[in-house]
């Protein structure tokens, strides 16, 4: 395992999480790799760019804001993952409360022919241990 290729995946993973906190899709979107295979634990899984954009477009109604604590982070011959804890909190546009969840996410990243790093699987849960 190199620190250089975790440093690279976790500079991926800071992308994510700007354009996530931008509310960005087309800069979240441009992390993602086209074979992406998305599983949160609130609905079916998803395969495909187009898919779980529609999703996070109506994620985006709340103007979500993510906080995330790494747990582990590993990297090795154009493979690398990372594991933490996040915390999604945003306002309702329904009536202005907060709104958001907690949990545990696991995101895969593949280096692709040109150099650069994207999420080919990105999957959530909820544990009653998370602490953010």
């Amino acid at each position: 395992m190199s620190k250089d290729l975790v440093q690279e995946v976790r500079n991926a993973l800071d992308q994510w999480l700007a354009a996530f906190n931008d509310n960005d899709i087309e800069a979240l979107m441009a992390v993602y790799d086209h074979e992406i295979v998305y599983a949160n634990s609130a609905k079916p899984v998803e395969i495909g760019i187009p898919v779980v954009k529609a999703g996070f477009i109506n994620s985006f109604a709340i103007k979500p804001k993510v906080f995330f604590k790494e747990e582990q982070a590993i990297a090795v011959d154009g493979l690398g993952y990372v594991a933490g804890q996040f915390r999604v909190a945003g306002t309702s546009p329904e009536d202005g409360s907060e709104v958001g969840e907690s949990g545990r996410v696991v995101v895969i990243f593949r280096k692709n022919d040109a150099g650069e790093w994207k999420l080919v699987f990105d999957m959530d849960n909820r544990p009653p241990d998370v602490t953010i």
